[in-house]
C-alpha cells in the first residue's frame, strides 16, 4: 500500500471536512448575516448624537497640537480665505523653495542679513502667535 493512499484513507476514517470550501463559506455567510442585521438595526434606530456640530466654529476648550497653534491663532485675526490661502497654499511652497534661492540672495551685500532677519521675524511671529493661542487669547 502506498503512502498516498494510506493518507487519504486516514482522512476518511476520521470523518474530517476540508476547511476552505466548507467551513470558510459558512463563516462568511454568518459574518454577512450578522453585519446585515447590525446595519439594518443601525439604520432603523440611530443612536442620538446630541446637537449638530457647527463646522465653522471650534468648540470651547479644543486646541490643536503645539505645531499648529500659530496657524490656529492667525486664522482668528485675518479673514478665513486669506488665512487659509497663506497658511496652506502660499507659505509651504515658500519654505520648500527657500533653500534653493538662498545662495542667490546671499551673494548680495546685505542679502544674508535680510534673509536671516526675515526668518527671525517669522520665527518670532510664529512663537508669539502660538503663545497667544496657548493662553487663550481671541
Amino acid at each position: 500500500m502506498s503512502p498516498e493512499t494510506n493518507h487519504s484513507h486516514d482522512e476518511h476514517d476520521q470523518g474530517g471536512v476540508p476547511f476552505l470550501p466548507d467551513h470558510f463559506v459558512k463563516e462568511v455567510a454568518v459574518i454577512a448575516l450578522v453585519m446585515g442585521i447590525l446595519i439594518f438595526l443601525a439604520t432603523l434606530m440611530p443612536s442620538p448624537m446630541g446637537l449638530p456640530a457647527d463646522p465653522l466654529k471650534t468648540p470651547l476648550g479644543i486646541k490643536p497640537e503645539w505645531y499648529f497653534l500659530s496657524v490656529y491663532q492667525i486664522l482668528k485675526y485675518v479673514p478665513k480665505t486669506i488665512g487659509i490661502a497663506w497658511s496652506f497654499l502660499i507659505f509651504p511652497p515658500i519654505l520648500i523653495i527657500f533653500p534653493f534661492f538662498y545662495r542667490f540672495y546671499a551673494r548680495f551685500k546685505y542679502g544674508r542679513l535680510i534673509l536671516h532677519t526675515l526668518v527671525a521675524i517669522g520665527v518670532f511671529l510664529a512663537v508669539f502667535l502660538a503663545a497667544l493661542a496657548y493662553l487663550g487669547f481671541e
